[in-house]
């Protein structure tokens, strides 16, 4: 039992000699690079999160009319096909916010059954 506290007690201390050593160290690297104090970040990984960049560059379009209501607007007419009605809601001035404006106006023509297809071609109900 004195045999594994002495072991202890020459490993602490050796340590502890080990981590002075380290300080004066990296004060002298700290006055090297011109830092006035030495500071150890924490170590707590978990709870450090890289915030994702926002991949909107610019401000968001606003359009007078929602994607609905201009697609009703150009379909009371007559009805259309998704890439006439893509067409004719750009001769509004409607500008969507993404670069894929099919799947956008698939979620409008499909949703709650608001549009009927016949054949291809959409008219509000």
């Amino acid at each position: 039992m004195k045999a594994s506290i002495k072991q202890f007690v020459a490993m602490r201390q050796s340590l502890l000699a080990e981590k002075k050593a380290l300080q004066v160290r990296l004060a002298e690297i700290e006055a090297a690079l011109g830092v006035n104090e030495i500071s150890v970040p924490a170590v707590t990984a978990p709870a450090i999160r890289a915030v994702a960049p926002s991949r909107r560059t610019g401000k968001r379009i606003r359009n007078a009319l929602s994607l609905k209501a201009a697609v009703v607007k150009v379909t009371k007419e007559k009805a259309m096909t998704k890439d006439e009605i893509l067409a004719a809601i750009a001769k509004l001035g409607y500008r969507f916010n993404t670069g894929n404006p099919v799947s956008s106006l698939n979620s409008v023509l499909y949703a709650k059954k608001q549009f009927k297809n016949v054949g291809g071609k959409f008219s509000p109900l």
